[in-house]
């Protein structure tokens, strides 16, 4: 039998994802961590270097989504969990999103769906899903806002007026000297706005992440406890029956102290 070295495995399990892709693309919600973790042990993979990939991987794509206004302006996620929400966990899930979110939203409930989504003219636009399907809950969280750099852009404009009205009229600076120094100005402001606008969604997007991790706890909860449910009923449906011990104990004792009685009493003289 041949054996594949490492180079040639991760070839054909990059393939083999492709193809499967390709084939049916919702054949699988994807994979968590742990069976990352699971998959990369049987290979002999170390599990740290697992998670060592994943962060690389986040933070390559984090940098490759920046856009030269400072975006993205977007967010998605998803997570698979196992078992099927009830409606108590979607309404505590409503409260978290409510809160997070600070609008109440429009909320649609079907048979085998949750939906929360913010109301209509909003400059930035959020949904929440939860999808139940063969035991498992899909929880999808998307964002957009392609207004939030407005904002951040609007002194660029003014900078550039004030350095043109500046540089003419109290440095008395010739045409080219003070187009530089308009260029110099704008651009400066420019990548002042930038900046501040990539901290402010970094800073969002790990409230958001936050807040996908809090709703996974949500879903888990139920799971959890039916888990422990199960477990408890399992334990006391193996419990002796102690009252019947407790009964035998008291019978034998009775037993023994009339053994006690008969051997204290005197011996007759023949």
């Amino acid at each position: 039998m041949k054996l594949y070295d490492r180079k040639e495995i991760s070839a054909i399990l990059k393939k083999a994802t492709e193809n499967s892709l390709a084939d049916d693309p919702e054949t699988r919600l994807g994979l968590s961590l742990d069976e990352l973790r699971q998959i990369g042990s049987e290979v002999g993979i170390d599990p740290k270097q697992i998670e060592r990939a994943v962060e690389e991987i986040e933070m390559d794509s984090s940098k490759s989504e920046a856009s030269f206004w400072g975006g993205p302006f977007y967010y998605s996620s998803q997570v698979l969990v196992d078992g099927e929400i009830s409606v108590s966990q979607w309404e505590q899930m409503l409260f978290s999103i409510r809160g997070f979110f600070q609008s109440k939203g429009t909320v649609t409930t079907r048979e085998s769906v949750f939906e929360w989504s913010s109301p209509w003219g909003t400059t930035n636009s959020a949904q929440v899903t939860a999808l139940k399907d063969k035991g498992k809950t899909k929880l999808s969280v998307n964002w957009s806002g392609p207004l939030t750099a407005i904002p951040f852009y609007i002194p660029v404009p003014i900078v550039t007026i004030a350095s043109i009205f500046f540089a003419s009229e109290f440095l008395a600076i010739a045409a080219v000297p003070g187009l530089i120094f308009t260029v110099l100005a704008t651009g400066l402001s420019f990548l002042a706005g930038r900046y501040a606008l990539r901290k402010h969604l970094n800073k969002g997007f790990e409230k958001l992440k936050k807040m996908v991790s809090e709703l996974e706890l949500i879903a888990g909860k139920e799971t959890v406890k039916s888990e422990l449910d199960t477990t408890t009923k399992e334990v006391k449906g193996g419990e002796p029956n102690t009252n019947e011990t407790f009964i035998n104990i008291k019978g034998a004792e009775s037993i023994n102290n009339k053994n006690t009685e008969k051997s204290q009493k005197p011996r007759s003289r023949s």
